[in-house]
Order: C-alpha cells, then structure tokens, then sequence
C-alpha cells in the first residue's frame, strides 16, 4: 500500500471532496514547450493503485487532512471539474477516491510535519523539488505514512463519521499510458515517459522475477544533496511485515547509461548507506535501466564486483507494439 499527498488550495480541496476525485494539473500553454512537463507530472500519477491512501495539503493553510482510499487506477479525462481550470491549465490526470473509516477533524500543520522530518522518520515528505518547483503531488513510504496517522490519532481522540461524497464522478477506464510519447521506433520520448512506464509496472506488481518480491516503492525520493532518486524498491521482513530489511535504489536513463549516470547512482548509494541503514551494504541493492550501457560503465562494474563484491543489475529496456515494457538483464 502506498501513500500520496495531493497538494492544493481550499477550493480545490472542496472539489475533490465534493467529488470523490484528486487530480494533477497538465500545462496546455505550449505543447511542444510543455510536453516534457507533462510526462513527468504522468509519471507521478502512474504510481497510484487501487486501496492506496490519498491525503490532502492545502498549502495556503499549511495543514495535512486526511484519510481517503484510492478505488481504482488513474484515467486521463479533461472535462471542467475543477474552478481554476483555464486555458494554459486543466487537471485531466485523475484518479476516483473514497473515505475511510479514518475522518480526522483535525488536520496536521506543516511545523509538526517538519519535526518529524527533522527527527528522520518523514524522509520522503517533499512540498519543493530540488529545481526550486512545487510539488503537485508526491508520495510517502507506509512507515512514514504510519507515524503521520499516529500524529492525526493524538491530535484527534475521536472519529467523525465522514463526509459525503456529494456528487461521485463517474467511472473511467485506466488509460495514463495513451497519454503518453512515443516516437516512431516505439522509444520513449522523454525520461519521464521511460519513468512513467516503469512506475506503472511496479504499480501493477509486475517485474518481480527481476526485482523479487518489492512491498513499497516510491518515487523522485529527495536527498540531502538536491537530487532526487528515481525509484527506490522497499523490501519488507515477511515474519515483521512493518520492518523494512532491504532497498533497491533505480536510476532510469531515456538514452546510454554512461560514466556520469553511475556518478549519479553510486552518489545515492554512498548517501543511503550513510543516512538510512547505518552502513549496512548488505541492504542496499543498485540498478541501472537504461537503453545502453558504455563501455566505462561495464569495465568499472567488472572491477567493482572483482575487488569489492559489489553488483550494479544492468536492465535495458525496449517497447513491444502495445506499447509495454520489457526489461532484460545486460551481462559486463
């Protein structure tokens, strides 16, 4: 189960509530400008599954309300629902919501969020991407997401039967992945639509006969150096279901993964090892997805594993002509 936090201002939060409906914006200004943007605002949306929890941050508030369930997978639809819809801005990346048994009246405020980020257990809560943008919508880890209900059953020592949802938007068929840019070779346009791709897989449990049996995952997972990781796996103690025991840290390439990516890759896993498991590399595993792989690259990865015992997983990926990915392993 997964958690996601949809940032907006209180008409947009009585629209979706009103509804039963969360949504990403989509820039229509300049198409060829925006498309980029629009891929990368699609692959944030592609995680979302069904009975994932959705929460809510009004940010002229600065208050985090909660707590709805997620009933299917995200569609792409641009019919007017929302009031700030115009003609440089439409909401069509959507996903229906319902309530939960869990109706708090009381909403977290941004200063009790950011003292649990500065005690290290909300590491994933991000409202500003590294380049300075806002977040529209980002997800948090299940452990994260169960110390932010601890702190809504403090502050709240009683349910209150949920509001209804008023006027509950129809039912669309799943279609993200038409949405998306290909070109004629069936390659991915751009890296957020390789990124789009691949979070859909993990979203519909797919790949574990490469990646084993994942129970979290999250995406554009800020550090503390202003990069963001790609992806990042969660494996869980099967006897322990909420001790997480190992990660697997993604770094995605549209093109040819060359020196400058692992640069990139082995930076996160130098960070993680450091800040999230007290340097234990026994749980931390590493992967490349890339088109290609230089040359540098493989020489470097023979040599690591030679000298350290330490493993990259390669994957190149191609698109079949249903437009679903297929990921295989490169040998060095």
């Amino acid at each position: 189960m997964a958690v996601h936090i949809f940032v907006v201002d209180e008409k947009n939060f009585d629209t979706c509530i009103r509804h039963g409906l969360a949504g990403m914006p989509k820039k229509t200004g300049n198409p060829s400008r925006d498309a980029n943007t629009n891929e990368g605002l699609l692959s944030r949306m592609a995680i979302v599954k069904k009975n994932d929890l959705v929460l809510f941050y009004i940010s002229k508030l600065k208050e985090l309300h909660g707590v709805w369930k997620v009933l299917e997978y995200p569609f792409y639809d641009e019919t007017h629902v929302w009031e700030n819809e115009d003609g440089t801005t439409i909401y069509p990346y959507r996903v229906r919501i319902d309530n939960t048994e869990y109706n708090f009246m009381n909403p977290i405020k941004l200063n009790d969020l950011y003292d649990l980020r500065d005690n290290g257990v909300l590491w994933t809560f991000s409202l500003i991407r590294p380049n300075g943008t806002p977040n529209s919508m980002f997800s948090i880890t299940n452990t994260e997401y169960e110390e932010i209900q601890n702190l809504f059953l403090k502050i709240n020592p009683f349910y209150t039967q949920p509001k209804q949802i008023r006027e509950p938007y129809r039912y669309f068929e799943p279609n993200l992945r038409n949405q998306l840019c290909f070109d004629e070779n069936l390659k991915p346009r751009y890296e957020y639509t390789l990124m789009a791709l691949i979070l859909n897989g993990f979203a519909h449990s797919q790949y574990k006969d490469i990646f084993g049996e994942y129970n979290d995952f999250v995406s554009y997972v800020p550090t503390s150096f202003g990069k963001e990781m790609d992806i990042l796996l969660l494996y869980n103690n099967p006897l322990v279901p909420k001790q997480t025991l190992a990660y697997n840290i993604i770094e995605v390439k549209r093109d040819m993964f060359d020196e400058d990516g692992m640069k990139q890759l082995l930076q996160y896993e130098d960070w993680f090892f450091m800040k999230k498991v007290n340097g234990d590399y026994n749980a931390i595993r590493t992967t490349a997805i890339a088109s290609g792989f230089s040359d540098k690259v493989k020489d470097y990865l023979k040599k690591r594993k030679e000298y350290e015992g330490k493993e990259v997983l390669l994957l190149n990926y191609s698109v079949n002509q249903e437009r679903e990915l297929i990921l295989k392993e490169e040998s060095i």
